[in-house]
């Protein structure tokens, strides 16, 4: 029985040394996954931190570039004008001129008799601030 129990005991040791003989390859695995995941995490934190050093690199070089070069803004030449002179389009705007005070309204001004101004359909029109309104 003796034999028996040092046998029992030499199998139990032996399974725990081929369990630990395939628990380490698995370690080691699971570790190298594990840094190869955090690697590649850092590489693409790295690549992108790069990426925008670049980028700003770019914008910094196009800056540069157009100070040291600039596009010339060529003059418009109007053929049937002549370069002396830029034809503008009318865009509708009124022209600041100078600025001329209003008259006052209805302080110390004699009352105008107003003539009716006759609109496109013949109808008579007066002025809207006059008493001696027709059909009023």
């Amino acid at each position: 029985m003796n034999q028996l129990v040092r046998e029992k005991e030499t199998v139990q040791e032996r399974l725990v040394q081929i369990t630990r003989e395939r628990d380490t390859p698995l370690h080691v695995s699971e570790n190298r996954r594990g840094a190869w995941e955090m690697h590649r995490i850092q590489s693409l934190e790295r690549e992108n931190y790069l990426q925008g050093q670049i980028e700003a690199s770019l914008m910094e070089i196009h800056r540069l570039n157009n100070l040291l070069h600039p596009i010339p803004r060529l003059v418009p030449v109007y053929l049937e004008v002549g370069p002396q002179v830029i034809m503008a389009d009318d865009d509708g705007m009124e022209v600041d001129g100078p600025v001329t005070a209003a008259p006052p309204l209805h302080e110390n001004v004699e009352d105008e008799e107003l003539e009716p101004v006759n609109d496109e359909d013949g109808e008579a029109i007066f002025d809207a601030d006059s008493d001696d309104e027709p059909g009023v």
